[in-house]
């Protein structure tokens, strides 16, 4: 191998060698490269695929825009077709003296609103009981606390008066019964 390449490796290896092509040369040989590329190659599955699902995509978001758009715009767009041409003024909207059915949202607002009030009443109610509640459990508390405080003080005298009662006495305590007499008790008792 030699240090000069031959041709047919300075034309395998033109962009490596230091070599300076001149600037006609290199624009020919892109040419070249852009032309020989173009006319031979064909696009592959999967770009042809990619493009395909391209081309759904964009179509199927135009459809989605376009529904969105009638559907919120459909009096307006009906009105400006109809005036385009005296024989699409099918499409303009017919004038409806009434609703003839009401806004679903509105209905379903105003069910909620009577839900929340209905049980914001209801709540109220129970408030109102549970203090009513409250009221009547604290005066039985207080009820029971002064039944409490009386029976204290009716114990209090009973104690008193069994405390001085044999003293304040004046009758003398039972005389016990003769011997005979109980006998008689004893057996009458046994007799039952």
């Amino acid at each position: 191998m030699g240090a000069m390449p031959s041709p047919a490796q300075s034309k395998l290896y033109a962009g490596l060698l230091p070599v300076e092509l001149s600037v006609e040369a290199l624009a020919a040989h892109a040419a070249n490269l852009e032309n020989h590329r173009s006319q031979n190659r064909q696009p592959s599955l999967a770009e042809r695929s990619s493009r395909a699902v391209a081309r759904f995509l964009v179509t199927f978001y135009i459809g989605v825009i376009a529904t969105l758009a009638w559907q919120s715009y459909s009096d307006a767009a009906r009105r400006f077709i109809a005036g385009l041409s005296p024989h699409l003024g099918w499409l303009a909207p017919q004038a409806s003296g009434a609703q003839t059915s009401p806004d679903p949202i509105d209905e379903i607002t105003h069910n909620v609103d009577r839900i929340v009030a209905a049980s914001q009443e209801q709540m109220a109610r129970s408030v109102d009981q549970l203090a009513t509640s409250q009221e009547q459990i604290t005066r039985t508390v207080d009820q029971l606390a002064a039944s409490q405080q009386q029976i204290a003080r009716e114990i209090i005298k009973l104690q008193a008066i069994s405390q001085y009662g044999p003293y304040k006495n004046s009758e003398p305590p039972p005389r016990p019964l003769p011997a005979s007499a109980r006998n008689a008790v004893q057996r009458t008792l046994q007799a039952r």
